[in-house]
């Protein structure tokens, strides 16, 4: 009988996806979806795809360090992976000729490299970083003044480290926020610099808005996912034309499940081009747990995750926007619908549970191509405002 136990658990170890489909980490990758999260972003972008085969010798190994390396990476690059099993036709337009193989798409007009390094995340992160291209200043005393005084429209986010060089994570945050952000990099010898930011220990990532002379400090883990978050929030409002006051009369700006209303619905849905506007159907502010999911659905779907369809998630109340809700025929409360908003307003109701894995598999349905949208007879109703 243990012999037995020994054999079904190897059995079912061997029978295990390389990559399960829920994981938040990587993004997986089709004929449907390449080129757009790819090819085309090559323009500026670099990409970490690993090709494989559920039964190859090592891909299981070589997971581990793909997912090591994404938890803290994703974003910074984009790292992805192909199941050549499935994805024959594709696998073999990329010129994979063994699986598993890792290649690294750097932007063009650099060529398509074949990674034959250590299979480690740290290995990975060093030779793919080579490739990432900067729009960082180096700041000096003579230089600084003119840094902070140009495009006084635009914020200036700064890093005071006392390393030398500049970090990866904080090229690939310039190239994210080109035209939107200036970046730059700045030493302890700045001192005109490190006084008026009253910079007193390092690592330090300073906002500034030239306009009104106001910093802002970050707190939080220099991590990518973090700071990206924490910029996109000023960029959104700073650059339209807004003030440090916007994020208190637009509470919805830093909120993970914001309500659709009359107020917030250009800021999360209607002016975001080629994004899904998820909305939850429900009557009254989403639970704690509820929220716990979107926001990982968020992290993994939203603004730059370069992962499939580009989300943006929000809830509406159905006692308040009746008219609305009910434009969504056959839907009903507590359910979750996808909306594309413009001249022909579109939706895919998700019809499974609201957690993780369901709400991925619509996602990426919808993303592949493969879901059926609905139109919206006679247009969308006007949202209420919503009550203070």
């Amino acid at each position: 009988m243990a012999i037995q136990h020994v054999f079904l658990l190897l059995l079912v170890c061997a029978l295990a996806e390389v990559y399960e489909k829920t994981n938040p980490n990587v993004f997986f990758l089709n004929s449907q979806n390449f080129d757009k999260h790819v090819t085309k972003k090559r323009d500026k972008h670099v990409s970490i795809v690993h090709f494989y085969r559920e039964r190859d010798s090592k891909s299981k190994e070589w997971a581990e360090e793909i997912n090591e390396l994404a938890k803290d990476w994703q974003g910074v690059y984009n790292i992805a992976v192909v199941n050549c099993g499935a994805n024959e036709g594709l696998c073999e337009s990329q010129d994979v000729k063994t699986t598993p193989t890792i290649k690294v798409y750097p932007p063009f007009p650099a060529p398509v490299q074949i990674y034959d390094g250590e299979i480690s995340s740290k290995s990975l992160n060093n030779y793919s970083s080579r490739f990432i291209n900067s729009f960082v200043v180096e700041l000096t005393e003579e230089n600084y003044s003119t840094f902070l005084n140009e495009k006084p429209s635009m914020p200036k986010v700064i890093l005071f480290t006392e390393k030398s060089g500049t970090p990866t994570l904080f090229k690939s945050l310039s190239l994210h926020f080109e035209n939107k952000m200036l970046f730059g990099v700045a030493k302890p010898e700045d001192k005109g610099l490190v006084a008026k930011f009253k910079v007193k220990a390092y690592p330090k990532l300073v906002l500034y808005k030239t306009s009104d002379n106001k910093s802002f400090d970050y707190s939080g883990d220099l991590k990518f996912r973090g700071i990206f978050d924490w910029l996109n929030v000023y960029a959104e409002t700073f650059v339209s034309g807004g003030t440090d006051a916007v994020l208190s009369v637009k509470p919805w700006m830093n909120q993970v499940v914001p309500q659709l209303t009359k107020q917030s619905a250009d800021d999360i849905c209607y002016k975001h081009e080629g994004f899904l506007c998820a909305i939850l159907f429900l009557e009254s502010a989403p639970e704690d747990s509820l929220t716990t999911i979107i926001k990982s659905l968020s992290d993994k779907y939203g603004s730059k995750k370069d992962r499939g369809a580009d989300v943006k998630f929000m809830w509406l109340d159905v006692n308040t926007d009746r008219g609305y809700f009910e434009s969504f025929e056959g839907t009903s409360i507590g359910q979750l619908v996808f909306l594309k908003h413009g001249k022909r307003n579109r939706y895919v109701a998700h019809d499974g549970k609201i957690n993780l894995a369901e709400v991925s598999n619509t996602i990426e349905k919808i993303g592949g191509g493969d879901a059926k949208f609905v139109n919206i007879k006679g247009g969308l109703p006007e949202l209420n405002m919503q009550k203070k």
